[in-house]
């Protein structure tokens, strides 16, 4: 595929009101302040003639240009509501955001010799993140890693947007790519944001929404030093390799009938109880396919383990928790910003003396996630406020993974987030993309495009992703690359 994309203008969108005096300054909350220095980012694809949920027969069949005007119109006005996406944080010790609407980066591209649906069909994670994003995402200085940052074009804003256009004679298609800085916002308050900009691009005036700015006022800045906590983005030296992997709504379906298996096999054996089976009952996809990607993980590891190669005693598996819905009382949905908790569960290597203490991991596994999840509730973020308890635990995993006594894989899953409902008057995205992963053991979960999957892109050394997507039982369950639309 000889795709080409050119970038044919940049510019700042600015709000498109001043934001009064009163808002100039943005207290950053304390779990803003330990997030990592890099950007996160999205990349959302569309038909030129997406009838799907289209409530803007005109602005269907629109031109580009015609496009680009309302995007553009739309995202300045957007600006105005989520204005510190607008402003800059002065430097890497601050504690505030200066709302001074220098304004976010935007560009636009031309995507020469290719067709939409060939990008989506074989998505290439590294060209997608060269190609339709603003800049690497994973880097804190843009202007020195990105051609696309030229002399006097902002490589400080906390938002970036490259529109990309797609030739007309191919399929006049868009992609739109976002990079949002993590120092202000998590996976979620992306979504958010992005889906007040669609709605306002369309005028579904009922839809928009304000966001919830008062998580400095719930996690405010502590007394103690957070300086150890504070970290330049965790890029590895060592070649990593990003991988996608879609489970369908069957293989998912088999998965969970698999456990379901082994735990009646146990109770009719008389290895289990009733009180100890209700921590498998009826695991959730999420869970089931946490699990298994976190087996696979630990056979990985297992093999270097008993070539000589690792000595880890362990294998941890972290998750990204949205805290929002877990307070009493919950948090708006509109709540943007860090809010997000972490736990860790953890488990030995099991031998290797057959496949049957394998296959009876798996439920141990899903009850070690549900476990360790469940952790996370109203009692658990109030310490959170008021203790040194999320410091403690997240600084002893972390020199237990120091010492090589620990391997960890973290799990962030999107899946039930509002990933594809950004419609900004032609349709809804039909395919969605976090790029490429640039730190090792890292795997995002999505929902597929179609709703009843999940996509799992997995973030791997060269080496361990080698052995990753060679497992015979992960091909048995899996699809790799190819989009499920």
């Amino acid at each position: 595929m000889d795709m080409k994309v050119e970038v044919v203008s940049r510019e700042t969108i600015k709000p498109s009101c001043p934001t009064p005096h009163y808002h100039r300054t943005f207290n950053l909350s304390f779990l803003d302040q330990i997030s990592p220095s890099l950007y996160t980012p999205y990349i959302f694809f569309y038909n030129n003639n997406n009838s799907n949920n289209n409530d803007n027969h005109i602005m269907a069949s629109s031109s580009s240009r015609r496009r680009d005007i309302v995007i553009k119109k739309s995202l300045a006005e957007t600006l105005t509501r989520f204005y510190p996406l607008a402003g800059r944080i002065k430097d890497a010790d601050s504690l505030i955001v200066d709302c001074n609407d220098d304004g976010v980066d935007y560009l636009e591209a031309r995507v020469n010799n290719c067709a939409l649906s060939q990008v989506i069909q074989h998505p290439d994670v590294r060209e997608l993140e060269m190609k339709f994003l603003p800049f690497d995402p994973y880097f804190d200085d843009v202007s020195e890693i990105s051609n696309k940052s030229s002399s006097g074009f902002n490589s400080k804003a906390l938002l970036a947007v490259q529109v990309n256009i797609f030739e007309e004679e191919y399929c006049g298609g868009m992609a739109i790519g976002v990079c949002m800085s993590h120092k202000i916002a998590d996976a979620l308050s992306l979504f958010t944001f992005i889906n007040q900009w669609a709605a306002t691009a369309r005028e579904a005036t009922e839809q928009i929404k304000s966001p919830f700015f008062g998580l400095s006022y719930l996690f405010p800045a502590p007394r103690y030093d957070l300086m150890g906590f504070i970290q330049s983005p965790p890029i590895m030296k060592e070649e990593i390799v990003t991988k996608r992997f879609v489970f369908g709504a069957s293989k998912i379906a088999d998965l969970q009938k698999q456990i379901n298996r082994i735990i009646s096999t146990k109770s009719n054996d008389g290895g289990g109880s009733k009180d100890h089976d209700h921590e498998y009952n009826k695991p959730t996809s999420v869970e089931v396919v946490s699990a298994f990607i976190w087996r696979c993980f630990m056979d990985v590891n297992r093999a270097k383990k008993e070539l000589g190669t690792a000595a880890a005693k362990f294998c941890a598996a972290s998750q990204s928790v949205n805290m929002r819905n877990r307070m009493v009382p919950p948090l708006p949905k509109t709540c943007f910003g860090n809010m997000v908790g972490f736990t860790v569960a953890l488990s030995t290597f099991c031998s290797t003396n057959g496949e049957a203490e394998k296959i009876n991991q798996y439920p141990y596994l899903v009850s070690k996630l549900r476990e360790s999840i469940n952790k996370i509730d109203d009692v658990h973020i109030r310490e959170m406020q008021t203790t040194n308890a999320f410091f403690n635990s997240m600084k002893l995993i972390t020199e237990s993974i120091i010492s090589g006594e620990t391997v960890l894989i973290h799990i962030s899953s999107f899946c039930r987030f509002p990933v594809y409902e950004a419609n900004f008057g032609w349709g809804k995205p039909i395919f969605a993309s976090p790029c490429k992963l640039a730190i090792k053991n890292l795997v995002y979960l999505m929902d597929t495009g179609s709703g009843d999957g999940i996509e799992a892109w997995v973030s791997l050394t060269k080496e361990d992703m080698a052995e990753f997507e060679h497992d015979k039982e992960l091909l048995a369950f899996v699809s790799v690359g190819r989009s499920n639309l």
